[in-house]
């Protein structure tokens, strides 16, 4: 063997394994995100979208259940399998634009009625993040389904 070859070969191997050598991640893959809250969501779509790692941010959150509180604008709260609700306060200008849809259990819309009737109030409820869509191009969607009502106040 020469040493071209040698140097040829040795060039070869120390570039195909740093090639193949996954990219250092802050985050876990699949941790329990049971505690945590649509502002953790929100920072981990902003590193996305710097780092284009979509696909790991929604497989990270999609399928896990959550307990969040928000607020619903009687408006766009109407169904119990449509409803829309700001996931933050709202601000001049907007940091996130995305309302979450929350598709309720059944009997759950009618306890979140009973307690706000026609006003504003503050949601707090558990549900499944069954969809989360989001790219560089489009405005983030989340869907919540299964969503029960921990507690609701006006205000």
């Amino acid at each position: 063997m020469t040493r071209t070859t040698i140097l040829a070969l040795v060039l070869a191997a120390c570039g195909r394994s740093e090639s193949h050598r996954p990219a250092a991640r802050d985050i876990q893959l699949r941790p329990d995100l049971s505690h945590a809250t649509q502002a953790d969501l929100a920072t981990e779509l902003d590193q996305a979208e710097r780092r284009g790692t979509w696909r790991e941010v929604r497989q990270r959150w999609e399928g896990q259940q959550l307990h969040w509180t928000v607020t619903r604008h009687e408006p766009l709260c109407r169904s119990a399998s449509a409803c829309n609700v700001a996931a933050f306060p709202v601000q001049q200008p907007a940091t996130h634009g995305w309302l979450p849809e929350l598709s309720f259990a059944p009997g759950e819309l009618e306890k979140l009625t009973a307690a706000c009737g026609n006003e504003d109030c503050q949601l707090e409820f558990i549900g499944t993040l069954s969809r989360l869509e989001l790219s560089g191009d489009l405005p983030t969607s989340v869907h919540l389904d299964h969503v029960r009502v921990v507690g609701a106040r006006k205000g």
